[in-house]
């Protein structure tokens, strides 16, 4: 059909002006956007459904970085519309300033539910005060539930990215349940757990039986829980006289405290552990800070306070006490942890700026023997030597990093010194 131009001309220029105003006003929202993580999905043929999931990953050492590239610890994350950004916040705030920081840099993986009660419930019951009949009709589906995450989402998981050998489970109100029955029941499965508020009543305290048991004789060692528990209990009740209620509205907190109560029982089972009352918090404000809480309270061997005050005077002597604090963590987290390449990299610079060249030297070397595959490492030894002036010993060290990538910033060296006939 022949469209008459003059007629309908101003039309499409006007379409066509909205239609570049939209683009243009799209692609301004996308930059300025602050992106926390990634949705997607993973279908299952356990559970017979697709699940979706959200995924963040740390920034540091990304596409483009100068520094080799890092394996993190992921953390699972129940209820993850409701959690998954308040994690992410903590473990990026918490693992900022590498050298006095609280929490290693983590991947964070949040679970969205499909049908709650069903996964999040180790065991079935017909009925339950305060709940639907349909929601009790489908409960008892959590090692369904944890057969998924242990043979899918974990696999998937290490296979698209970066992942150490390290998992933390985290759950609140039934998703706590869930992260006993998998410390109990599955306890190789996560290194530590976080169970906020959980719903230790769950058939008639069938878990807390369970966990009573396994906490006497069981070896729980390279494991750690932080147990969380609001101020659920009825008017006029304390943690002392809530312990001789039978009622079931306090059956809740009664339940929590028998739990911390048998974890006190044990100490010797191997187990890291820490329990905490909040008489500020409900069931409902309690994730935030319990989750903040216990993730310093499972890292709290990750901390090195770097003495600012003597460490970068030329008597400072314990350089290689920062390189046993990063043994130490290894030891507590099962898998080599290497100190960050990043961080030995710029002490190295600032000792080599104030010509402390044998202590700069050791956190370079340090970086050459623990990432022999990054060019940035052999770079920055030539140019401390360069720094000593040692020229041959530095272009030996740049053509080293060449040899690992070419760049362009280390090639203009080697040519200056080639100019200036260094052999």
């Amino acid at each position: 059909m022949h469209l008459n131009w003059r007629k309908y001309g101003s039309l499409f220029l006007a379409v066509i002006i909205l239609w570049m105003l939209v683009i243009i006003s799209a692609v301004a929202y996308a930059q300025s956007s602050i992106i926390t993580g990634t949705k997607t999905h993973i279908h299952s043929r356990i559970l017979g459904e697709d699940r979706e999931i959200w995924v963040h990953v740390p920034e540091s050492n990304g596409p483009g970085s100068i520094f080799a590239p890092q394996r993190y610890p992921v953390i699972y994350v129940l209820d993850g519309d409701d959690h998954f950004n308040a994690v992410v916040d903590i473990t990026n705030q918490l693992s900022k300033d590498g050298m006095n920081a609280l929490l290693p840099p983590m991947i964070v993986v949040g679970i969205l539910n499909t049908n709650r009660t069903r996964d999040l419930t180790p065991t079935h019951v017909a009925a339950v005060p305060m709940m639907d009949s349909m929601s009790a009709a489908h409960s008892g589906g959590g090692e369904n539930f944890i057969a998924f995450l242990q043979h899918e989402l974990i696999p998937h998981i290490d296979s698209l990215y970066p992942a150490a050998p390290y998992r933390l489970f985290i759950g609140h109100s039934l998703g706590g349940l869930m992260a006993v029955h998998a410390l109990i029941n599955h306890t190789n499965l996560f290194n530590a757990c976080i169970a906020i508020d959980p719903s230790m009543m769950w058939d008639n305290q069938h878990l807390l039986k369970q966990a009573q048991a396994a906490l006497a004789g069981k070896d729980f060692t390279g494991r750690a829980l932080y147990l969380a528990m609001a101020n659920t209990m009825q008017n006029g009740m304390d943690t002392v006289t809530v312990q001789k209620a039978t009622d079931f509205m306090n059956m809740h907190p009664r339940s929590i405290l028998e739990l911390g109560h048998a974890l006190d029982a044990h100490p010797h089972n191997g187990l890291h552990y820490s329990w905490k009352y909040y008489p500020d918090y409900n069931h409902h404000t309690i994730p935030l800070v319990a989750a903040y809480d216990g993730l310093q309270s499972i890292f709290s061997f990750y901390k090195y306070e770097l003495p600012f005050d003597t460490f970068f005077q030329p008597g400072y002597k314990n350089d290689s006490l920062l390189t046993a604090h990063y043994e130490n963590v290894s030891r507590n987290m099962g898998y080599k942890v290497l100190p960050p390449e990043d961080l030995y990299n710029m002490l190295g610079y600032q000792l080599m700026s104030s010509k402390q060249y044998d202590r700069a030297h050791y956190f370079f070397m340090q970086n050459i023997n623990n990432y022999p595959r990054s060019f940035n490492t052999y770079d920055s030894m030539g140019d401390l030597y360069m720094a000593k002036g040692d020229k041959q010993a530095a272009k030996k060290y740049y053509l080293q990093s060449l040899a690992v990538k070419e760049t362009a910033d280390t090639r203009k060296k080697v040519e200056q010194l080639n100019r200036e006939g260094v052999k």
